[in-house]
């Protein structure tokens, strides 16, 4: 081996002597006469095997079997390629049955098996019942229909059905919970009064054209969102021109129906009427929840998010009216409405146990659910004024919007103007562009969750998953 390292030969990490035992390396050893004994011994004991070098008429003969053997190859090849072409439908499916086969096996591995059968209970939905029923009717006692089991095994998952304008805000739906088979779906209500609260607190034409060009490219990483910020900009440059805003600029385009900073006292009266009407309809839709969906007479009717709810809402509204000298509803009706739903909250439990016969009449003692729905009435009354409040954050930020570009704005005249006063103009745009709409975002959100989800929607429900997509 010293041999060969000085004859020039390198052995790292004991490369060669893997080559020599693996057989996998041919060497040609070029050395004086004068050591020809020393290097037989050493590459004897190095298990080297001598290869004679073949005679020019071998080599022609190798190189004539290469050439029969590439035209083999090629027709090899030939077969593989009509093999192909004759079978191209089932290569292009299998993929698809491979992933099938993987299915069957983990959902195999979750069925109930005896010897001559298997039970598999799952969810299938309505409109492929059908599909499932023609499958395996032609074995007995194939399928049962829990609907007609009165005795269920488990809530129903729900299947959102969604155009595609309200599709994408499924995903924010499902941040606060999946709807419950017993409620109504609020993507669709939720689409509508999200996108106008956001336009109405981020209402500027140009910035919203920022957002729809960003949200192309944003959908090529995620396509749910480049879709929702799309929406949200369609809303901003709605709203813009309903106030005359174009990058934050109010002379460059007329205004069709207010400016916000010129009109604080209206924008904010307006963005509590506005919430007002989002809250009226938030407990219409859960009081269809709780009658219709869910047969629950006690917090339908009596509950603080029912019909005593709403009554005690108004009655406040009317009450705080009359106060500013507005009476739509005289201030005598108004109280005895309050005290009257404060009445009905109170009584809710012994009260709608009597209506329906249903005993006991109450969950707990009596003084102990007296005195929880008594504080349950103070709580019930805070939540319908915070409520009112939170709406005039809608209002504030519309001129929140436009007071922060103006603050840009007098930078830029300090300075001159000329260069630098663009850069803090197109700085002052950035910033508001991220920082405020990612604000108006989350106060969307919160406005959506707290104030309005809490009247109509529990969320405690769970998406239907189908195998397919498992």
């Amino acid at each position: 081996m010293k041999l060969l390292e000085r004859l020039g030969f390198k052995d790292k990490n004991n490369n060669l002597n893997q080559s020599i035992e693996s057989g996998n390396e041919d060497y040609l050893l070029v050395y004086p006469k004068s050591v020809e004994d020393e290097v037989n011994r050493t590459i004897s004991s190095l298990g080297f095997i001598d290869k004679e070098i073949p005679e020019k008429s071998s080599l022609e003969q190798i190189k004539k079997e290469y050439k029969e053997n590439q035209e083999k190859l090629k027709e090899v090849n030939k077969k593989l390629e009509k093999i192909k072409e004759e079978n191209i439908d089932d290569l292009k499916n299998l993929p698809k049955t491979i992933d099938f086969y993987k299915k069957s096996s983990k959902l195999k591995e979750k069925m109930l098996k005896g010897r001559k059968y298997f039970y598999l209970s799952g969810w299938v939905p309505q409109s492929k019942i059908q599909v499932v029923k023609d499958t395996v009717d032609k074995y007995e006692d194939s399928l049962v229909d829990q609907k007609k089991n009165s005795q269920t095994i488990a809530n129903p998952p729900t299947k959102l059905k969604n155009n595609k304008i309200a599709r994408p805000f499924e995903f924010l739906v499902n941040m606060y919970g999946a709807p419950n088979y017993n409620e109504l779906d609020p993507t669709g209500f939720f689409a509508i009064t999200y996108m106008l609260l956001y336009g109405m607190m981020f209402g500027d034409l140009g910035q919203g054209l920022i957002f729809i060009l960003a949200s192309f490219l944003i959908e090529k990483k995620s396509k749910i969102f480049g879709q929702l910020v799309r929406r949200i900009g369609f809303s901003a440059s709605f709203f813009g021109l309903m106030y005359g805003s174009f990058f934050g600029i109010e002379d460059l385009i007329p205004t069709l129906l207010i400016k916000p900073f010129d009109n604080i006292l209206k924008v904010l009266v307006a963005s509590v009427a506005f919430g007002v009407i989002l809250l009226l309809i938030s407990y219409i839709l859960g009081i269809y929840n709780k009658l219709h969906k869910q047969k629950d007479l006690e917090e339908g009717v009596f509950g603080k998010d029912g019909i005593a709810g709403l009554i005690m809402m108004i009655s406040f509204i009317s009450i705080i009216l009359n106060i500013v000298k507005v009476n739509p509803i005289p201030m005598p009706v108004s109280i005895i409405l309050l005290i009257s739903s404060i009445v009905l909250m109170i009584f809710k439990q012994p009260i709608s146990r009597r209506l329906l016969d249903m005993y006991p009449i109450y969950d707990q003692s009596s003084s102990d659910y007296y005195i929880e729905s008594s504080f349950s009435i103070i709580e019930a009354l805070l939540s319908v004024f915070s409520n009112l409040v939170s709406f005039t954050r809608v209002g504030a930020f519309a001129i929140n919007h436009v007071g922060l570009y103006m603050a840009f704005e007098v930078m830029s005249k300090l300075v001159g103007g000329g260069f630098i006063g663009i850069i803090i103009l197109i700085f002052g745009n950035i910033l508001i562009i991220g920082l405020e709409g990612m604000i108006v975002f989350i106060q969307g959100l919160r406005l959506e969750f707290y104030e309005m989800f809490s009247k109509y929607y529990k969320g405690d429900g769970q998406k239907f998953s189908p195998i397919s997509k498992s």
